[in-house]
């Protein structure tokens, strides 16, 4: 049994931030005036708390003379120590885990025990509307960077006694806070696995945001395809979790991701399920056009025009070919010289406040392409080629996704440059037979079962959707009742 001051300096040492952590010697009981020791780090504690809960009532409403004794620690959360969250614990380590998170310890002289109170603070950003995946009829409510926050923001969302969380710390020196939540009784099981080894194998001093806990999980690393899903939506989570996945929340990071991930719902919209299924399913196909169209247009372009023109109608050879009179560069550097400027007028406006990133890609790409035109740098149908291409990026919903896209039409224009059509045609193969070679946590990445077609390309009716998808769910595959005949005049037979 440590005495007591060789206990609090054995915690404020392991610490490690002496300068922040406060230590305050109180004496209870009465006559009995036994040493207690108030520990808590500064900035990280709630102090009203501690004052009003901790101090006050050990301090001034102990008139009882205690006794130094096991149960001691256990009777001063029960009588005296009003918070609601308290706990007697007898691992030093979980002890001084707790304090460094924003806890309060309180160690009684001669005890093996230690009390634990939450007073967890500290200035956290209020929920607010997503930032970048705006909804007209979806939900306003986004994570932040709260780990709790955003657990409570699930559990509000999720009732059911199934829904299961998972505590993990990644990191040798940042110990950061991970959870994982999943409904035990749809979850895939091989996916959950496979999920918990590669987390405890994570062997790393620090994680701090999401993208660098995706690389250490993804199974295939040098794919250019994103392998982990990522929303800042609470009703995306919602929806994946019912549908058999898993939800991973680091605290600090305000997006959560999901696993295992298909290639198909990076195309997926929230308002996809909102809107009448007629209207939901052409703004489906609007998206998986524009997939061919950013990464095959500005190819087709070139290749038509350097390798096959008798492909070209007549009635646009000659305006094309007239455009091109006195243009320097040639076909393929005009296409990647102006995708290059589109980029980089893209990449600036990430790094600058909102408002002034729009005046720059609005008025930074009329200028310059503009310019460009008239100064006979490029030709007006390419100027038009690549705003197409421009344009279209802008339907793929996930950010991820459409950085992969953009990056696939440059190796696109590349084939297309040397090889022509046939360039485009083993492109294509390639990326094809890349994307079926994937697997995402056990689950296929661009599996198209017969079975799932109600929701891949186009989505059917909500009531024709009863089942969950096939590769990620194997147990409990129904999620709804036979609606057909409940709500539409059909009887059951």
């Amino acid at each position: 049994m440590k005495n007591q001051n060789a206990i609090v300096s054995e915690v404020v040492k392991r610490l490690g931030i002496a300068k922040q952590v406060v230590v305050k010697e109180i004496l209870i009981g009465g006559k009995s005036n036994i040493p207690v020791h108030i520990i808590y780090v500064d900035g990280q504690a709630d102090k009203q708390l501690i004052n009003k809960d901790i101090l006050e009532p050990l301090m001034l409403r102990i008139n009882e003379e205690l006794e130094l004794e096991d149960e001691l620690p256990e009777y001063l959360c029960k009588r005296y120590i009003p918070s609601s969250d308290t706990k007697v614990i007898t691992d030093m380590n979980q002890f001084i885990e707790s304090i460094r998170s924003g806890n309060t310890g309180i160690v009684v002289d001669y005890m093996d025990n230690y009390i634990l109170v939450n007073s967890i603070a500290g200035e956290y950003r209020g929920i607010s509307d997503p930032i970048n995946e705006y909804s007209i009829k979806g939900s306003r409510e986004s994570f932040v960077e709260n780990i709790q926050t955003n657990i409570s923001i699930m559990t509000r969302r999720i009732k059911e006694e199934s829904l299961t969380i998972e505590n993990f710390k990644l990191g040798k020196r940042s110990k950061t806070d991970l959870s994982i939540l999943y409904i035990k009784n749809i979850v895939n099981e091989e996916a959950l696995k496979t999920l918990k080894d590669r987390i405890n194998n994570i062997d790393v001093d620090f994680v701090s945001s999401n993208g660098i806990v995706e690389q250490y999980l993804e199974e295939s690393t040098y794919s250019i395809f994103p392998q982990i899903y990522s929303t800042e939506r609470p009703d995306i989570i919602e929806a994946n979790l019912m549908e058999g996945r898993i939800a991973l929340i680091l605290n600090g990071n305000s997006q959560v991701i999901t696993v295992p991930a298909l290639f198909i719902e990076f195309f997926h919209g929230i308002e996809d399920y909102s809107q009448r299924f007629w209207v939901a399913n052409f703004t489906r196909v609007l998206r998986f056009l524009t997939i061919i169209i950013i990464i095959t247009l500005p190819s087709i372009y070139l290749s038509l025009v350097k390798y096959n023109v008798e492909l070209i109608p007549v009635q646009f050879i000659i305006p094309i070919n007239q455009s091109r009179v006195g243009i320097a560069l040639s076909p393929f550097s005009e296409i990647l010289s102006m995708e290059i400027i589109v980029e980089l007028l893209r990449e600036g406006g990430l790094r600058l406040p909102s408002k002034i990133a729009q005046t720059l890609s609005i008025v930074g790409g009329i200028i310059i392409g503009q310019t460009a035109v008239e100064a006979k740098i490029v030709s007006p149908p390419t100027a038009l080629i690549v705003g197409i291409t421009v344009v279209s990026t802008f339907l793929i919903p996930n950010y991820e996704m459409s950085l992969s896209i953009r990056l696939l039409r440059f190796v696109m224009l590349i084939l297309a440059n040397y090889l022509g059509v046939f360039g485009i045609a083993i492109g294509w193969f390639l990326i094809i037979a890349h994307l079926y070679r994937l697997k995402t946590f056990g689950v296929p990445y661009f599996s198209i079962n017969q079975e799932d077609m109600k929701d891949t390309f186009i989505r059917k009716a909500m009531w024709k959707m009863d089942k969950r998808p096939k590769d990620l769910e194997k147990k409990n595959i129904y999620r709804q009742g036979n609606m057909e005949k409940a709500n539409r005049g059909k009887k059951n037979e």
